[in-house]
């Protein structure tokens, strides 16, 4: 009977999803005649189907699923030349995950008075790696999920943004080319509804269930006897990139992107931290080289990480990561992918042999991937992908609590429209 109910829901949503397309679709040209050159609203919307094999992935993907839906509506409003506001609501259903919530993705002021200076205040888009700022935008990716070794999916509503303040600016560098910057400091959110805490609150049930197994005298004191609620709080967070478009190899950018932040963890509202995660540094190096049709990406990062948990070290080193990716346009409307995407929880173990949480292949996870899109019209884009996967890490335990296999696949489409 679960299962049916779950099939039924999944349905309705299938079914709001396609009405919500057509609507949208025989309502754009109508909408783009109420804006203004000073007041803009945008949007778009998105359908996929999600198939995965032997382990789940970002939902109960095994068998099939239609929970796969994003909806974002944004405005820019222009107060002057040098002065704009501007912000977005985003819903997500994927499986668990963002179900039935609108959430607000970014919301600021921005301030630019100089090409060279700028300032944006409010919940900014956080400039990590090439594709972070607009990992949303259907019409600019060329497969459905960007590698997801640099732009987990399970950490986007962490990473997509940050509260504070950034400066930002480009400049030129005479016959050499242009260089941008964006430097930020300020703190992010975790809502209640993400993998990350969601992640984290397992970890905790678990450590205090296997001290209530020991005897009195072996059971750590700083565990509580019980669990009824985790919490975690941004405490400080800072960063920045560049990116470089050279005029001397037309078509080559290059980026390098930096972030520090601190994170206190807090167990049935507790007011003293129960765990700490400290991030010493994350770093992206990124290259995009484009030359006729073809389109040639990497990038590369390390994460030197620290996690504590009831005054004991749960995770300490550097993870590494890296991916490779060409896209090949040869028709104006068709692009072919081939990925191939590296993740390493820790640098130095790469074979997981330490790793006594789970199986060692929970420390790797490698991803080979072959996509298609297809930009039906200016409004409308469709995609398909597969990926072959060796390897169970960046949180897929939480998605299979019943064991997770070394070896294991997904396919995915999604057809999507914006305006």
């Amino acid at each position: 009977m679960l299962k049916k109910e779950k099939c039924r829901i999944g349905m309705q949503r299938l079914i709001f999803s396609a009405c919500l397309l057509c609507m949208l679709a025989s309502h754009s040209s109508l909408w783009a005649l109420d804006l203004t050159e000073s007041f803009q609203i945008h949007g778009f919307t998105s359908q996929g189907y999600l198939n995965s094999s032997k382990n789940n992935f970002l939902s109960d993907s095994r068998g099939g699923t239609f929970e796969f839906t994003d909806v974002g509506l944004n405005a820019n409003l222009s107060l002057h030349e040098e002065l704009r506001i501007g912000g977005q609501l985003f819903y997500r259903n994927l499986g668990n995950y963002s179900e039935d919530q609108i959430s607000i993705d970014w919301a600021m002021i921005d301030y630019q008075p100089f090409d060279f200076f700028g300032l944006k205040i409010g919940k900014v888009k956080m400039p990590i790696g090439l594709y972070n700022e607009n990992r949303d935008s259907d019409f600019l990716q060329p497969m459905i999920f960007l590698p997801q070794s640099i732009y987990d999916e399970t950490r986007r509503d962490t990473y997509l943004a940050y509260l504070g303040a950034g400066m930002y600016g480009n400049f030129t560098m005479g016959s050499s080319g242009d260089c941008s910057y964006h430097l930020f400091l300020g703190e992010t959110d975790f809502p209640s509804d993400s993998v990350q805490l969601a992640s984290l609150e397992d970890s905790a049930i678990s450590q205090i269930i296997r001290n209530n197994t020991l005897p009195p005298n072996k059971q750590d004191p700083a565990l509580p006897e019980f669990f009824d609620s985790v919490e975690r709080k941004s405490d400080t967070l800072y960063g920045g990139a560049l990116l470089y478009d050279s005029a001397v190899i037309r078509g080559l950018r290059l980026g390098a992107s930096f972030l520090h932040a601190e994170f206190k963890t807090y167990v049935n509202d507790s007011a003293v931290q129960s765990g700490e995660t400290t991030i010493h540094g994350k770093f992206v190096l990124s290259a995009e080289y484009s030359w006729r049709n073809l389109v040639f990406v990497s990038e590369y990062n390390e994460t030197d990480r620290t996690a504590t948990m009831f005054g004991k070290v749960s995770l300490d080193g550097p993870t590494q990561a890296w991916y490779g990716m060409i896209n090949y346009t040869p028709f104006e409307s068709w692009t072919f992918s081939v990925l191939y995407d590296e993740f390493y929880l820790l640098k130095h173990d790469k074979d997981g042999l330490s790793r006594l949480q789970g199986p060692p292949y929970t420390a790797w996870r490698k991803d080979f991937g072959i996509g298609v899109r297809w930009e039906i019209n200016d409004f409308w884009v469709a995609k398909a992908e597969y990926h072959w996967i060796d390897g169970a890490a960046m949180k897929m335990a939480h998605f299979n609590p019943d064991g997770l296999a070394r070896y294991w696949s997904y396919g995915a489409a999604r057809i999507s429209f914006a305006f």
